[in-house]
């Protein structure tokens, strides 16, 4: 895009961070008018970042019945899979400059479990995920969700992920996301060539997605009205029409409202990358987070409640 439009890439990074904000402070706004409906799924999608030696796993989660997308982690890991001589040589060098801490990707997970009762407006949880071992290694040792299931308000189906993707998998929602990035989000499309240089910037853009997919797709392909995800989940149009009126020149107040720590990580830069330029070293990984862009968070609740 700098490139295109004749801009320096910081300039082409600092509108993707002002947006990426803009997406999640409105998305912060519109959830609270959501009626829930406590039926859940969440999947991860692998990508990758700075190159195809370090893996990206960014998890989603979504409510199935209005299919929104309310939260989403990510985790840059090392490449799995089998590795050819030269790459085996490539990776251990990486490694002396920079190596993933070991758990990062259950950490993840289990930020995403931690915050599945807050969208389950206080009915029963619904969960469905595929045969990961990862995702009930989490539920089983996160406290909220071990009291729902000691108080039987918790249920949990499992699909194999090698199931046909066809409407009728309980998985249909999650895959039709998954489906959707890797056609929308081209860093993410696969075979690209335009792998994501930092994770906190990939994040802004899953955000930008992410506010996209909400707010302005249609729910159905064929449909007798234009409405949104967020409408069918119970947001008034007149909310929508508003946060998009002033989307693009006014910045969305956090005043009072409730940020989840998935978001704030986002919003703090607080997420590791792998160096781009890792045969001489690099210091800094990541975008500056301005001070304005902090003190927005002050006005929040900080625990996210």
């Amino acid at each position: 895009m700098a490139r295109e439009l004749g801009y320096s890439r910081t300039a082409v990074a600092n509108a993707v961070l002002r947006l990426g904000r803009q997406s999640m402070a409105a998305h912060i706004t519109s959830m609270l008018d959501i009626e829930f409906s406590g039926n859940l799924s969440f999947d991860g999608l692998l990508s990758a970042i700075t190159s195809r030696d370090y893996a990206s796993h960014i998890t989603v989660l979504g409510d199935k019945k209005h299919e929104l997308i309310v939260a989403m982690t990510q985790a840059a890991t090392e490449r799995g899979g089998t590795r050819t001589p030269a790459q085996l040589n490539r990776i251990t060098a990486k490694r002396r400059r920079w190596r993933p801490d070991s758990g990062r990707l259950h950490q993840s997970i289990s930020m995403v479990v931690n915050e599945l009762p807050r969208f389950s407006a206080g009915s029963p949880v619904t969960i469905d995920i595929d045969e990961n071992p990862m995702y009930i290694k989490a539920i089983d040792t996160d406290l909220a969700t071990r009291w729902l299931k000691e108080h039987d308000r918790l249920t949990i189906h499992r699909t194999p992920g090698s199931a046909p993707r066809t409407p009728l998998s309980p998985l249909a929602f999650v895959n039709h996301v998954d489906s959707m990035i890797r056609h929308r989000v081209k860093e993410h499309t696969r075979e690209s060539i335009a792998i994501g240089r930092n994770s906190v910037l990939q994040m802004h853009r899953m955000w930008m997605f992410a506010w996209d997919y909400n707010t302005r797709q249609p729910a159905r392909v064929r449909r007798t009205q234009d409405v949104s995800r967020l409408e069918h989940a119970g947001v008034h149009p007149t909310t929508i029409r508003r946060l998009r009126k002033t989307f693009y020149t006014r910045r969305i107040s956090l005043r009072r409202l409730p940020i989840l720590p998935s978001i704030k990580q986002v919003w703090t830069g607080d997420l590791e990358t792998p160096p781009v330029r890792w045969k001489t070293g690099q210091k800094n990984t990541g975008p500056t987070i301005t001070k304005y862009a902090l003190s927005d968070l002050q006005f929040a609740f900080p625990q996210g409640v």
